[in-house]
This record gives structure tokens, sequence and C-alpha cells, in this order.
């Protein structure tokens, strides 16, 4: 009994796959299952706004804040940098 619900579990999970959101100063070590890598990268981008909107002191001045979002193999599917740099007084506006 246990081997068939063991063989029906793992062929309900295909398709699933495991993404790691790593920083650099803190690993991702437990990883999270997506059905693909759209799903992931929705989910990392809403990772990263919960948090910098939490702990805003993670960009500093001329930092560079980075997560990178990795398959099980390790494969970089996707990365977010953020930086911040202080603007002299008196510079114009961008422009798009």
């Amino acid at each position: 009994m246990n081997l068939i619900l063991t063989s029906c579990f793992q062929f309900m999970r295909i398709g699933v796959a495991r993404y790691y959101f790593n920083m650099p100063s803190e690993p991702d070590l437990d990883g999270t299952e997506f059905d693909n890598d759209r799903d992931a990268k929705c989910a990392a981008l809403q990772f990263a706004g919960s948090l910098l909107s939490h702990e805003p002191s993670l960009i500093r001045a001329f930092d560079i804040w980075r997560l990178e979002v990795t398959d099980e193999a390790g494969a970089i599917i996707y990365a977010l940098t953020v930086a911040a740099n202080d603007v002299p007084s008196g510079r114009p506006p961008l422009t798009i």
C-alpha cells in the first residue's frame, strides 16, 4: 500500500520543480516548489518587494542588492538587482 501511495504522489508531482531564492548574505537551503520558471520569477518579485519594504536598510546609498533564483541544478534562471545611488542636488530628473 505504501508503495502505491508513494508512486501516486510522485506521479502527481510531475512538472513541479524546486527553486532557490539566494541572497549574497543568505543562501536558500530549503527551496520552494513551483510549477514553472514563470511562477518562480513572479514569486521572486513579490518576495523582494515585501522584504525590501520591511527592511529598507538592506539597500544603502551606492549599494547593490541582488536576489538570484536558481533551479535544482544550481543554474541561475532569474536575477533581480536593485541599486541605490545618491544623486547630487541640482541634477535634473531623468526623462523617459
